[in-house]
């Protein structure tokens, strides 16, 4: 019985700031940008020959069909600016929420960068170890891994189950993106898929809270008159 009541109260004293038409549209370009950002990897995988056990996304990202990745990564970043901006006007939680969709828009950032570094498996410099590119996908860690637990609290107000999913994606993430830098690189190409799988958990549940919470919004407004 507490739950429905949280959810109701997050609703009350959001609601009169709240612009629907946002909201859907912020859930909506989220469900698009992640889900076009997969089919256009799968594109890519095909045209390739992508070897889906050990290779990795970035290797995608290689060759005369980069752009096609590339442009995953753009449409990816985008629907994570979408979330960001969606979370920001329909807010849940106190500071926690807050640092989270900052999360959200840090790694809009670090995938943009991802889609602009050309030099993928390139030597950063004579001194150094690693890439740009892999030192990138370090940062992206920390913000899958916080994002989704800053938030899992104000997600439970509009259903518990958005609290388990968000907690279930860190944990994936944490568990999966470890095994990933750890194993040999003739099995990390799956990991690092399944790591990016579990983060939907988390990404997704939001598209569809911003979605569903603009569209009822709008239908209660278009009843009322």
């Amino acid at each position: 019985m507490s739950t429905p009541s949280r959810a109701s109260h997050a609703g009350d004293v959001q609601g009169p700031a709240q612009r629907p038409e946002l909201l859907l549209a912020c859930g909506l370009m989220a469900f698009a940008g992640i889900l076009l950002s997969l089919m256009l990897m799968g594109v890519a995988a095909v045209l390739v020959r992508h070897d889906f056990i050990a290779d990795t996304i970035s290797d995608l990202a290689r060759g005369p069909m980069k752009w096609i990745m590339d442009l995953g990564f753009y449409l990816n970043a985008g629907a994570l600016l979408a979330l960001a901006i969606g979370t920001a006007h329909f807010h849940l939680g106190r500071v926690a929420w807050s640092l989270g969709l900052f999360c959200l828009a840090f790694a809009a950032l670090v995938v943009v960068l991802l889609g602009l570094w050309d030099e993928f498996h390139t030597a950063a410099g004579p001194d150094q170890d690693m890439t740009v590119h892999t030192k990138l996908t370090f940062a992206l860690g920390p913000l899958y891994l916080a994002g989704p637990l800053l938030m899992a609290s104000g997600a439970s107000s509009m259903g518990r189950r958005y609290g388990y999913m968000f907690c279930a994606a860190a944990a994936l993430w944490l568990v999966l993106a470890t095994g990933f830098k750890l194993v040999p690189t003739a099995y990390d190409g799956i990991l690092e898929k399944a790591a990016m799988t579990a983060t939907l958990l988390w990404t997704l549940s939001l598209a569809w809270i911003l979605t569903t919470r603009g569209y009822h919004r709008l239908k209660d407004r278009a009843v009322a008159g």
